[in-house]
C-alpha cells in the first residue's frame, strides 16, 4: 500500500515552435528499491521507490521530467526488495499499484506545468461542441 510520496526534481522546459501535428508520450520508470525505516507514530519498515516520469514532446518541442519517491508499505518488503535487487523487477500487483499512482499524480502535476509553458495537455480533455439539429 503507497503511504506517501514526495518529488526530488522537477525539470520542465519548451523547446521549438510548436507547428502541426504533435506526438506526446508519457512514461514512467522504476529506478530504485530500498528498505527503509520511517517514523509515523511509531517505527515502520517500508520501501522507498523511486521514479522518473517523463512527458514526451516530439519533435523536441518540450518536456517534462520529475524524479521522486514512493513509499510503499507491505508485509512481503523483504520479499519485494529481493526480487527487485535480483530481476530489477516489482512482482506485477505492486508495479500496477505504484505505475498507476505515478500516472494519477503525475500527469496531474504535467497538466499545470505544460499549461504554464504554453505545450499542450499531456491528456486530452473532452471538447463541447455544438448539437447537430436533425
Amino acid at each position: 500500500m503507497i503511504i506517501g510520496y514526495s518529488f526530488d526534481s522537477i525539470e520542465a522546459k519548451r523547446g521549438k515552435e510548436i507547428q502541426g501535428r504533435i506526438d506526446i508520450s508519457s512514461t514512467q520508470k522504476i529506478v530504485s528499491v530500498e528498505e527503509k525505516e520511517i517514523v509515523i507514530g511509531e517505527k515502520r519498515k517500508v520501501l522507498e521507490i523511486g521514479f522518473e516520469f517523463l512527458v514526451e514532446y516530439r519533435e523536441n518541442f518540450g518536456s517534462i521530467v520529475m524524479k521522486g519517491k514512493v513509499i510503499y508499505e507491505s508485509k512481503d518488503l523483504k520479499e519485494i526488495e529481493k526480487n527487485w535487487k535480483k530481476e530489477n523487477k516489482l512482482p506485477e500487483n505492486v508495479d500496477m499499484e505504484v505505475k498507476n499512482f505515478l500516472f494519477k499524480k503525475c500527469l496531474t502535476l504535467a497538466i499545470l506545468i505544460a499549461d504554464e509553458l504554453r505545450l499542450p495537455s499531456p491528456l486530452p480533455f473532452p471538447m463541447v461542441v455544438p448539437k447537430k439539429e436533425e
